[in-house]
């Protein structure tokens, strides 16, 4: 199954405030580490890590500052982060992730689960 990040600067994403890095060529070494549904019905963390944060090099990264009204495209697979906020200015963003849905199983464990309905649908097949 393919996802897309949407991530639209709603105000200048900077150095200073938090602006996303990326990890070169990481979305071709497949997927490290997973963020899904805590089996545990009595723990407090309704999601959870499925495995332990790997290892990266920083040097690897590069940063991606972009002003307001920017749209930055993030591939399903790749590194990503952002630095906490250190400065004055707020860093707000407005996110959405579309997925493949056609011939694709959509796992039990990830965090985010369909409606009953299903998820709404941009197009149809």
């Amino acid at each position: 199954m393919s996802l897309v990040g949407f991530w639209f600067a709603l105000e200048d994403a900077t150095l200073q405030n938090g602006c996303l890095w990326f990890s070169k060529g990481s979305h071709k070494s497949g997927v490290h580490r997973r963020y899904i549904r805590n089996a545990d019905k009595n723990s407090p963390e309704l999601l959870i890590y499925n495995s332990p944060t790997p290892s990266y090099q920083t040097s690897n990264f590069n940063s991606v500052p972009v002003p307001k009204g920017s749209l930055v495209l993030i591939h399903g697979q790749v590194v990503h982060f952002s630095e906490q906020n250190k400065s004055e200015r707020s860093r707000h963003a407005y996110t959405f992730h579309i997925i493949e849905q056609k011939d694709a199983k959509y796992s039990e464990e990830n965090w985010l689960q369909p409606p009953p309905e299903g998820f709404l649908s941009l197009y149809k097949h």
